[in-house]
């Protein structure tokens, strides 16, 4: 028997194909509206199968907390999600349960959109902006006190190319986990690659790419990103470290 989903799709296809959406549309959307209702209640839904998992053999593993993923993704497009106060309190609850672990006062935006959320772990006092983009399908590890601007893409996967017999899309993928050490700023749509680590107190600049490893007290940027400047803290005076209060 169809599900109450498949129907509503049914129902979409034939008013566009017919061309009679605009008369109809307030009432396709009421029941849509009663099928995210029935989701908020219920809990049940649909996954679609991964198409670029490719031949991978073992499917994904159940997400414990895809109905709280979900709720932050539907939330995070209401108004109350522009209530900044309000909207980063319901975020932190939120990333405490999903996170593999999550800091303290850890300041999330909206619009920031994970894989699955149980292979990511934040320090205390981070800050994740607006359109922030975590890949966590391997684990990626962001320290304490990191800045990460709006539009910032962290990839903890890639997809093999060597193999000419299938279509790279569908010939699976390959986890490569991502630190982010304590103290970073990683600039405006940034993108940070598969595999790299990114050490303490860096700084990465606005619209680079980060593909290999960046050490501790650097300044990198463009594409490839590569190192600007090395700085060290003095040797005595004013240095602040993570313990600090």
């Amino acid at each position: 028997m169809p599900s109450f989903e498949e129907k509503l799709l049914d129902d979409f296809k034939e008013l566009v194909d017919g061309d009679r959406l605009r008369p109809e549309a307030s009432r396709f959307l009421s029941a849509v509206n009663e099928m995210v209702v029935g989701y908020q209640a219920g809990g049940d839904l649909y996954v679609p199968t991964d198409p670029f998992r490719g031949r991978d053999d073992a499917p994904p593993p159940p997400d414990p907390n895809l109905y709280y993923t979900m709720f932050w993704r539907m939330f995070d497009r209401t108004p109350a999600a522009m209530m900044q106060g309000f909207a980063i309190e319901v975020r932190r609850i939120l990333a405490k349960r999903i996170f593999k672990h999550c800091g303290d006062d850890v300041t999330i935006h909206h619009n920031v959109l994970f894989s699955r959320g149980d292979n990511i772990t934040v320090g205390d006092g981070s800050l994740l902006n607006r359109y922030v983009m975590l890949d966590d399908r391997a684990p990626l590890t962001i320290g304490s006190y990191v800045m990460v601007s709006a539009g910032v893409t962290i990839e903890t996967h890639t997809h093999p190319f060597d193999d000419f017999s299938v279509p790279i899309a569908i010939g699976g993928r390959e986890g490569r986990p991502v630190t982010i050490g304590s103290n970073t700023v990683l600039g405006y749509n940034a993108v940070v690659m598969a595999g790299t680590t990114i050490g303490y107190r860096c700084i990465v600049g606005a619209n680079s790419v980060v593909t290999k490893d960046v050490p501790d007290y650097t300044v990198v940027g463009g594409v490839p990103a590569k190192a600007i400047k090395q700085y060290l803290p003095p040797a005595s005076g004013d240095v602040w470290v993570p313990g600090d209060s």
